[in-house]
C-alpha cells in the first residue's frame, strides 16, 4: 500500500497542498485529475521521492516496486529497440552472462561439482524471473505499442522522442511492478496505440496512478478518480464519467450549504450590530460572536462555466483556401508523399488521422511552409493568412518574460484592459499575469502558447496536438472556441473527444496516400469499418468465383497451414518437456545433458519462430 498523510507543499506564490491525505491499494487504477497547476506531477514526484513535502508523512512499503513514465523525452542510446526494452531487466543480462561464463568453465572441467551447483542455482533464478520468455514478451508489448518487427533491431537513438517514450514504456510494463505511475502517457501515442494501451491498463492487476486529460482513455483505463483542487484531494470510486456526475452533485450541495451559511452569518452579524450597545442583550451578543468565531467557514464554489476563449475571427476569404497539386515529399530515401492532390475550402475543419510516421505532421509543415515540397506545388487563395501551432510551440516562449509581456509584445497596440481581458479568457487572471513564464506548469505554458498564436486573426489555423498538457476543462473551452471559429482548421489530435467536437472532415493518412471522410471522428470510424467490410467481401467474392486452379491453390494453402499448426503444437509440447527437465535439479549434475537440452531448446524455438512467420505469411494470402 502507498499512503500520504497530512502533507503540505508550499511555493512562494501559492500553497499547493494543505493537509492532503489518501491511500492507494493494489488493484486501484487511479486517474489523477485537476486544473493545470493543481500539483498533479508534483504529487507523483513526492510519491517517487524526487521531491519532498514541507511536512506530513509519505509511507511506501519496502517491498513495493514502482514503474514511472515521466513527461520528459528519454535520452538516446546506441542499443537497438529490443535491447533497450530488455535493459529494464538488467538481472536477466547479468544472469545470462554468469550462466555463459560457468558453462565455458564446465566445458574444460565438467566434473566440477561446485560449478555445477552454482549453475543450477543461477538457472533456477533465471526460471523464476521468466528469463527464457522475456524477449518474446518484450516483442508482444513493443508490437502493441506500434513497433514493427524490423524496427525492433534499429538503433534506439534513431527514433523520435515519442517512439523512445514507447520503448521506455514497454520496458516498464515488462517488469510488471506493483504500481505504475504514468504522467500523460498518451501524449506520444497515435490513436491505435492509445486503444491498445487502454485495453492493457484495463486488465492491469496492480496499482496505477495516471495523469491524463483524455476522458475516453480515462473511462476505459481506470476505476477511481483522485481530484486535486485547492490543495485538497477527493477520491471518487468510479470512472471519469461517474466522477463528473458525482462532482456536479457535490458542487450543488456545497453551493447550497455555502448560501445557507452566508444567510446565517448575515443574520447573526445584523443581530450583533443591532444589539451590541444594549446591556440587556450583552450575553446573547457575546454568544453569537463566539458562534461566528467557531464556525467552520464553507468556501465559495468557484466554477469556470462562464469562461470562454474568444478567437479573433478572420474576414471572409476566398472559397478555395489551399490547393495542393501533384505534391511529392521525400527525405532522402524515405518517400512520404507522391502525387498528393487536395483542395481545402473555407469552413473545412479537418482532422488528420493515421499511425505515427504516416506523414500527418509533414503535411501540416508543408501547409505551414515550414517544409518545402520535393515536387508539385501548394497554392494559397488570395489574402489567405495561416497560423501554425507545432508540437514544440511551447519551446518558443520566452521563459523570462511575464504572461502579460508575452501578449503585449505582439498585440499591436492593445490596451492593458484588452490584454487582461484576452488573457482572462485563457484563465490567466488578476495578478497571475505578472508571473514569469518559467514558473508555469506544462498545461499553463500550452495555454499561453495557444493564446499568443491566436492574437491576430487568420483564415487558416494548423494545429499539431493543440490539447497536449491541457487539463480537461481547458480542453472543453478550447473545443468550444474552435467550434465557433469561422475560418478553416486542419489539426492532428489523438483526443477523440476533441476530434468529434471540432472537425467536420477526417482525412486518413497512410502509406497509400490520403482518403477523405465528410464527417467527424465517429463517422470516420463507422465509414472506415464499412469500407474494410466491403473490401473483405470483394476479396471473398473474387475467391469463390475463381476457377478450379484457384480452388486447388486455396486448398493447398489450407493443408499447408494445418501441417504448420500441427508441427507448432508438437514443438510446444517438446519445449514444455525440456522446460520441466531444466527445472529438475538432477540435470544440474549432468553437464552434457544440460548442454544438449539447451541446444534442443534453442533449435526448437528457432524453428517455432520460423513456422510462425511462415504461417503469418500464408494468412495474408
Amino acid at each position: 500500500m502507498l499512503s500520504i498523510d497530512s502533507i503540505w507543499k508550499e511555493f512562494p506564490d501559492k500553497i499547493l497542498f494543505k493537509n492532503l491525505s489518501f491511500r492507494l491499494k493494489e488493484g486501484m487504477r487511479v486517474g489523477l485529475v485537476g486544473p493545470n497547476g493543481a500539483g498533479k506531477t508534483t504529487l507523483l514526484k513526492i510519491l517517487l521521492g524526487l521531491e519532498t513535502p514541507d511536512k506530513g508523512i509519505v509511507d511506501i512499503g519496502k517491498s513495493v516496486s514502482i514503474g514511472y513514465l515521466p513527461q520528459e523525452i528519454i535520452a538516446g542510446s546506441a542499443r537497438n529497440i529490443i535491447e533497450e526494452a530488455l535493459a529494464a531487466f538488467p538481472e536477466v543480462a547479468d544472469l545470462e552472462h554468469k550462466i555463459h561464463s560457468i558453462t565455458e568453465q564446465l566445458a574444460e572441467n565438467p566434473e566440477n561439482n561446485k560449478l555445477l551447483a552454482e549453475l543450477s542455482q543461477l538457472q533456477e533464478k533465471f526460471e523464476q524471473i521468466d528469463g527464457w520468455d522475456i524477449e518474446k514478451k518484450a516483442k508482444i508489448i513493443l508490437g502493441g505499442l506500434g513497433f514493427t518487427e524490423e524496427q525492433l533491431f534499429e538503433p534506439f537513438n534513431s527514433f523520435s522522442g515519442g517512439w523512445r517514450m514507447r520503448c521506455y514504456l514497454a520496458g516498464m510494463l515488462l517488469r510488471k511492478p506493483n504500481y505504475l505511475f504514468l504522467d500523460e502517457p498518451t501524449n506520444h501515442l497515435d490513436l491505435n496505440a492509445i486503444i491498445w494501451m487502454e485495453n492493457f491498463l484495463a486488465k492491469w492487476k496492480g496499482g496505477l496512478i495516471m495523469i491524463s486529460h483524455d476522458r475516453n482513455f480515462l473511462d476505459k483505463s481506470i476505476n477511481n478518480i483522485l481530484e486535486l483542487n485547492r490543495g485538497q484531494a477527493i477520491l471518487y470510486a468510479g470512472d471519469y464519467s461517474f466522477f463528473i456526475n458525482k462532482r456536479e452533485e457535490l458542487l450543488q450541495q456545497t453551493e447550497k450549504s455555502y448560501n445557507n451559511q452566508q444567510k446565517t452569518i448575515a443574520q447573526t452579524e445584523r443581530f450583533i450590530e443591532r444589539f451590541r450597545s444594549k446591556n440587556t442583550k450583552a450575553k446573547q451578543v457575546q454568544s453569537r460572536i463566539k458562534q461566528l468565531d467557531k464556525m467552520e467557514k464553507i468556501q465559495a464554489v468557484k466554477t469556470s462555466k462562464n469562461f470562454s476563449v474568444q478567437i479573433p475571427q478572420p474576414e471572409r476569404g476566398p472559397l478555395k483556401v489551399v490547393d495542393i497539386k501533384d505534391v511529392g515529399k521525400a527525405y532522402e530515401d524515405n518517400i512520404v508523399y507522391t502525387d498528393l492532390n487536395l483542395v481545402i475550402e473555407r469552413g473545412n475543419k479537418i482532422g488528420l488521422v493515421g499511425e505515427n510516421g504516416s506523414g500527418k505532421s509533414t503535411l501540416l509543415k508543408l501547409l505551414a511552409k515550414v517544409e518545402k515540397p520535393s515536387s508539385g506545388e501548394i497554392n494559397y487563395g488570395p489574402g489567405i493568412k495561416a497560423h501554425y501551432f507545432g508540437q514544440h510551440q511551447v519551446e518558443s516562449l520566452d521563459l523570462n518574460a511575464t504572461i502579460y509581456e508575452t501578449i503585449f509584445s505582439i498585440s499591436g497596440g492593445w490596451t492593458e484592459t484588452q490584454i487582461r481581458s484576452y488573457l482572462g479568457s485563457f484563465f490567466f487572471q488578476a495578478d497571475m499575469v505578472k508571473n514569469k513564464v518559467k514558473v508555469l506548469s506544462g498545461g499553463e505554458k500550452s495555454r499561453l502558447a495557444l493564446a499568443r498564436l491566436l492574437v491576430e486573426p487568420a483564415n487558416l489555423i494548423l494545429l499539431d496536438e493543440p490539447t497536449n498538457h491541457l487539463d480537461i476543462h481547458s480542453r472543453d473551452i478550447i473545443e468550444e472556441a474552435f467550434k465557433n471559429y469561422t475560418g478553416t482548421i486542419i489539426c492532428i489530435s489523438h483526443d477523440r473527444h476533441f476530434l468529434n467536437a471540432v472537425t467536420n472532415t477526417i482525412i486518413k493518412v497512410d502509406k497509400n496516400g490520403i482518403k477523405s471522410y465528410s464527417g467527424n471522428y465517429d463517422y470516420f470510424l463507422w465509414k472506415d469499418g464499412e469500407n474494410n467490410k466491403i473490401i473483405e467481401k470483394k476479396v471473398s467474392s473474387r475467391d469463390t468465383g475463381n476457377n478450379k486452379n484457384s480452388y486447388k491453390k486455396l486448398k493447398g494453402l489450407r493443408n499447408k497451414k494445418r501441417k504448420i499448426e500441427k508441427r507448432m503444437a508438437v514443438i510446444d509440447d517438446e519445449l514444455a518437456e525440456i522446460s520441466m527437465e531444466l527445472k529438475n535439479n538432477i540435470t544440474g549434475s549432468d553437464f552434457e545433458k544440460l548442454q544438449a537440452l539447451h541446444d534442443s531448446q534453442n533449435k526448437l524455438e528457432s524453428e517455432y519462430l520460423a513456422l510462425m512467420e511462415e504461417l503469418e505469411g500464408l494468412s495474408e494470402n
